[in-house]
């Protein structure tokens, strides 16, 4: 079940102002984003938004988070290596290479 929580004024150039409790209640900052998602219901939820630096968009792409959730699976199902210290790493990835 949902409750009001505030309302948002639009003004005539679309810009919108959120009252002092409305934003202490959604954390929001000057500069926050708001990321305006479509639920399957209909609804529009309004959702803070963490900017990611250019230099780590990678990691969010579909193969690197497709590669992610193997190596996590991989963990929990005890199917990888651990290995203790540089010299024991170096010697596990140079076993790699000679595969």
């Amino acid at each position: 079940m949902s409750r009001v929580i505030g309302v948002v004024t639009l003004d005539r150039k679309g810009r919108a102002v959120f009252p002092v409790a409305l934003r202490q209640e959604m954390g929001l900052t000057d500069g926050t984003q708001l990321r305006v998602e479509l639920t399957d219901d209909g609804a529009y939820e309004l959702v803070p938004a963490e900017l990611v630096p250019r230099d780590q968009l990678y990691f969010h792409t579909p193969p690197m988070r497709r590669r992610i959730e193997a190596a996590e699976r991989s963990i929990r199902e005890g199917s990888s290596t651990k290995t203790k210290g540089e010299s024991e790493t170096r010697k596990f990835l140079d076993s790699l290479k000679k595969s």
